[in-house]
């Protein structure tokens, strides 16, 4: 499944709607928590590569089929 292109916003927006909080900021860098333990570290920017967000979801384990969803 191809991913569209985002932005770090709209990656950041889809999350929380996935149950996601922010726990740490760093840079450009955004780690972000799901109350089930999974962590997700994604580049925060105007255009995030989809080849780093598809490996980003798949190594915290988010369906990208749901996440595609959530994109507004």
């Amino acid at each position: 499944m191809k991913l569209p292109l985002l932005s770090g916003r709209q990656v950041y927006s889809a999350l929380q709607r996935l149950g996601f909080v922010e726990i740490q900021r760093k840079g450009s860098h955004v780690k972000m928590e799901h109350p089930d333990g999974r962590r997700i570290v994604f580049p925060f920017h105007d255009e995030v590569d989809r080849f780093t967000l598809k490996g980003a979801l798949t190594d915290a384990d988010v369906d990208l089929a749901k996440f595609i969803q959530q994109v507004k």
